[in-house]
């Protein structure tokens, strides 16, 4: 038996074979990993209004340092809602690494025109990319338009990027707006919350429209329930990039605070960046948010939020892969004939995904059809690691 150096097989596989190799680069796990549970059904039990009602729950989790990020959905989907649903607490909670802070229920919202997305099943969520960056979507279709919000997570980056874009049926794109909820600090019903811009603080009480352009950041948290009093969790914080934004609005409760945000006529995206888990006192949250503020902002804006493995290079570089060690491994003939076929079924998935309409049957197909290059490739790598 011959083995090779350098062969990009899994480490726990290796070991389990006897084969021994050199390390190689690629053999490092990825930086950034995205998964997604799929919806399975629960009883909501007694849920006012809805007891008892069948209900579907997904979970993304976005892994990378320094900051993981676990999103939500769950929605009602009794057949007295059919054929939609009700997401009852919200569109996309997040559950981690909060504690509080941005709503684990619930935290983003949106709307297209006068439809509140939280009456519309879910039509996709799935995870987009791992390895260099991690990112997920969640896509709808409203009467107006379909909407698409992802989420990427970047190796050493702090916050939770977010784009949300609306591609409209018609010629006219509606006005989107986004509602973000937050419980900062805490889910503590008398608290003293506090919503800090770069030009003003808002307490308890505050309901105000904001300069988008001047009041694009917003740190979040409590008065009362600093950093580990009666368990905060500490507060969070955000930015919109102010060039996507028509208007806004905040409004600071004592349990929950909302902030508000709609397009511009004709706009179709709004970017957003989240923070959490910083679990940092009140004094030190203001100045250490407004550093990481106007750090992620150029990210933010230069951001492709496109999926990486959308791009034809990807093919290719696993075609120049698998061409390469087919011209050195024998009795290969099951593993080229069905590497052709499915690239072949790409180049056909690629023309439907580039035309108008959404497919999200065609992209579905293309991410299963990468996932079978890969496959294929591995395949090829066992042959060729134990050839003579």
């Amino acid at each position: 038996m011959t083995t090779h150096a350098a062969v990009s097989l899994p480490l726990t596989l290796m070991i389990a074979l006897g084969v021994t190799v050199a390390l190689a680069d690629d053999l490092a796990p990825p930086r950034a990993l995205a998964t997604v549970v799929p919806g399975k059904p629960e009883n909501i039990g007694a849920y006012p209004g809805h007891e008892h009602h069948p209900t579907k729950k997904w979970i993304a989790t976005l892994a990378s340092a320094p900051t993981s990020y676990t999103l939500q959905h769950w929605a009602c989907y009794d057949e007295s809602h059919a054929p939609e649903a009700i997401a009852l607490e919200g569109q996309i909670g997040m559950m981690s690494p909060g504690g509080g802070n941005w709503y684990s229920n619930g935290f983003f919202n949106f709307a297209i025109g006068d439809d509140e997305g939280r009456n519309f099943a879910v039509r996709t969520i799935r995870a987009l990319d791992s390895g260099e960056r991690a990112s997920c979507e969640f896509v709808w279709e409203l009467p107006e338009a379909w909407v698409r919000v992802r989420f990427m997570a970047l190796p050493d980056v702090q916050p939770l990027l977010c784009s949300i874009i609306q591609l409209p049926k018609g010629e006219d794109a509606p006005v989107m707006r986004v509602r973000l909820v937050c419980y900062p600090d805490g889910y503590f019903k008398n608290g003293r919350r506090v919503g800090h811009t770069p030009v003003r603080e808002m307490d308890v009480g505050t309901k105000a429209d904001l300069d988008p352009a001047a009041e694009w950041t917003m740190a979040l948290y409590d008065r009362v329930y600093d950093l580990n009093v009666s368990g905060s969790s500490g507060g969070c914080g955000a930015i919109a990039l102010p060039e996507y934004v028509g208007a806004a609005s905040v409004e600071i409760g004592s349990y929950a605070c909302k902030w508000t945000f709609e397009t511009p006529p004709g706009g179709s995206e709004l970017r957003f960046a989240f923070w959490d888990g910083l679990r940092l006192p009140n004094a030190e949250l203001v100045p250490y948010l407004e550093g990481q503020f106007e750090a992620a902002a150029p990210i933010l804006r230069d951001l492709d939020f496109t999926p990486l493995r959308y791009d034809p290079g990807v093919v290719a570089g696993i075609a120049e892969q698998f061409n390469r060690l087919l011209a050195e491994t024998k009795g290969a003939d099951e593993e080229r004939q069905a590497f052709q076929e499915t690239s072949a079924q790409i180049l056909q998935l690629r023309e439907r995904m580039a035309a108008q309409v959404t497919d999200l049957a065609a992209e579905d197909e293309y991410i299963a059809a990468l996932d079978r290059l890969e496959e294929l490739l591995w395949q090829l790598r066992m042959k060729w690691v134990f050839s003579d």
